[in-house]
């Protein structure tokens, strides 16, 4: 090794990248030089023990940096060496247009993940929408995205914008494969920040990477501070959400429109609204900046886990058809109101009463009480409307989407007699449907599905309190099911998902706002049965796809229940012709499939899942 002189006249002098330098008593090589006004940063990679490997960024001319000759003579090495000196060199050759980042990935990566870097770095786009079918890494391919253009010096600083559920996921993915740190940010890590800083010092502004939930970043007290810092890319995650007209919606456009790069990653771009779809194309669009658009299905990537989608439908009791009558009895007395039938909100309050009964007896009970309580109050007592302000989740935790809903205010008759007559009515008929003899039929016939089944499975439903409700009634059964809700903690979110994966024939109660985006298929898991329909389609094949991804081996299994006779059966008319309308503008999968019926019956009657499993024979847990 060249020994350095003690007052080089080129010391200070950075060099250029690839060249070996000496600095604080070490050698170094130079990764990359950015220029300044006044000074440059140089990044350093360590050549010896400890800071072999290491990357390192000083600051010149305030950094001695002392350039070392290279060795001129020719050395004979052993042939292992030689080889490795050689794969070293012909990796590290990046000509324009190649990538530099994905040869450190620590994950072995797909053709397909690697296309939208390389559409950034030949500037074909700087807006992207990662619109592949659930399961094929859109994670992976923004990881990849970041760590290139920290590589190439072109970014600084990233935001993710995530629900609340998956900051911990996307923690661990860009530490884990990318080397990124990134900071995952609440109200409890910024008051700590801002104790530690001066006054004046925008907390947001001292981190490079974050990972922030949309819900804590559209409050009108964090948004300013977030806003008013420079992110060079900002990552949407789960982007369907944040489509609509919404404070959400707003949040994230004052972001992205200022970045210099956008990633948007969903799933289900569309769910047959066409305005929905187009708003969420022009999201962060500036001076007329196109959207360069990713969407590949499992078919394109040559991965062939195979999905069987299954309709059961469920004959309800004479209690809850006389449940639903006396309900439908309730909706036209409302629509006989004066002007009932012209008011949309009114249409809208009603459809959310049909769906509180068509997700259980024991959630219309529940509804209707409550709006019994208030009728018995004075008309000049207060109705204990929440305050919207999130008092109650200070660090930005939780997720309030799964809450039951409030009686809507367009709901009422201007009789309060009559109304509270045939809401009693309603109460007491649903209170039998739900705790008489027979029982609720859709929970008869999870509990019979889950028995045939014998192997782990996510049960999703819309509401928080339903979600509860069937983890009574199943732990009456003997099963006890893991519940994942937007209610739960970060730490309770993390217990409960570390409780599922592992655990044969384990039960997953689980909440569209908790599992969002969430990996469920490990420990074998690849079965989904829904207890409800959801208005949106999408909102299947995101429930669908938390087990339906990369890694797995064997056949997934959806099941649909389906309440024969009401309501669901228009609803489910409803989201076929959106699913169509979908396919037709983007090949959208279609999360209800075409399931022939008797096929299905054998499936809930036999308990035969096993008939096409990828793997062969019978599958583990099941009863062959």
């Amino acid at each position: 090794m060249q020994i350095p002189p003690s007052n080089p006249a080129d010391a200070g002098h950075p060099g250029r990248p690839g060249d070996l330098v000496y600095v604080r008593r070490a050698r170094w090589r130079i990764v990359g030089v950015r220029a300044y006004e006044g000074c440059q940063v140089v990044t350093l990679c360590g050549m010896t023990s400890p800071h072999l490997g290491i990357e390192r960024r000083v600051l010149t001319p305030f950094e001695t940096i002392v350039p070392l000759e290279r060795a001129r003579r020719l050395r004979v090495v052993r042939g292992v060496r030689w080889r490795r000196a050689v794969r070293a060199l012909i990796t590290a050759d990046t000509p324009p247009g190649s990538l530099r980042a994905a040869r450190a990935a620590g994950i072995d990566l797909m053709g397909h993940q690697l296309e939208p870097a390389l559409a950034i770095v030949r500037g074909m786009g700087s807006r992207l929408l990662l619109a592949d079918e659930v399961g094929l890494g859109k994670t992976i391919q923004a990881g990849l995205v970041a760590s290139e253009l920290f590589e190439r010096r072109s970014i600084d600083r990233i935001l993710v914008v995530t629900p609340a559920g998956l900051r911990e996921q996307w923690t661990q993915e860009l530490a884990g494969r990318f080397a990124l740190p990134a900071t995952n940010v609440d109200g409890h890590l910024l008051r700590r920040l801002a104790a530690t800083l001066p006054m004046g010092v925008n907390p947001w502004s001292t981190l490079s990477a974050a990972i922030a939930s949309v819900d804590y970043v559209k409050r009108p007290e964090v948004l300013p501070a977030v806003t008013a810092c420079t992110w060079d890319l900002v990552i949407v995650d789960e982007a369907h959400g944040v489509a609509g007209d919404s404070d959400r919606r707003a949040a994230v456009q004052a972001l992205a429109s200022r970045a210099a790069y956008l990633l948007l990653l969903t799933a289900t771009p569309h769910s047959g609204d066409r305005r929905s779809f187009s708003a969420l194309c022009d999201l962060g669009a500036v001076d007329e900046t196109p959207l360069l658009v990713f969407r590949r299905t499992r078919a394109d990537v040559g991965i062939g886990t195979r999905r069987r989608v299954h309709a059961v439908r469920v004959r309800p009791s004479a209690d809850e058809m006389r449940m639903h009558r006396l309900l439908a009895r309730y909706s036209d007395a409302v629509r006989a109101e004066p002007g009932g039938e012209a008011r949309r909100d009114g249409w809208l309050a009603l459809s959310v009463l049909h769906k509180r009964a068509l997700s259980s007896a024991w959630s219309l009970v529940q509804s209707v009480e409550r709006r019994l309580v208030a009728l018995s109050r004075s008309p000049d007592a207060s109705g204990g409307a929440q305050l919207a302000l999130p008092l109650g989740d200070p660090h930005g935790e939780l997720v309030s989407a799964d809450e039951p809903p409030s009686w809507p205010a367009e709901l009422s008759l201007s009789d309060p007699e009559r109304e509270r007559q045939l809401l009693t009515a309603l109460a007491a008929c649903a209170r039998t449907a739900s705790t008489g003899k027979v029982g609720e039929t859709k929970l008869a016939a999870l509990g019979k599905l889950l028995r045939r089944a014998n192997q782990s499975a996510v049960v999703f439903t819309e509401y928080r309190d339903t979600l509860l409700h069937v983890r009574q009634h199943l732990a009456r059964s003997g099963v006890t099911p893991v519940v994942l809700h937007g209610g739960l903690t970060r730490e309770e979110r993390s217990a409960a998902l570390a409780g599922f994966s592992p655990a044969p024939r384990a039960v997953l109660l689980a909440t569209d706002a908790a599992a969002e985006g969430l990996n469920l298929h490990g420990g074998g898991c690849r079965l989904v049965i829904n207890l409800e329909l959801p208005w949106n389609p999408m909102r299947l094949e995101q429930r669908i796809g938390r087990v339906d991804r990369i890694g797995q081996q064997r056949t997934v299994h959806a099941f649909h229940l389906i309440a024969e006779g009401t309501g669901e059966t228009r609803i489910l008319s409803r989201l076929r012709a959106r699913i169509a309308v979908a396919r037709a503008d983007i090949g959208a999968p279609d999360p209800l499939g075409d399931e022939d019926e008797r096929t299905m019956a054998r499936l809930v009657i036999a308990g035969d899942l096993n008939d096409d499993d990828n793997a062969g024979g019978p599958a583990r847990g099941s009863r062959g």
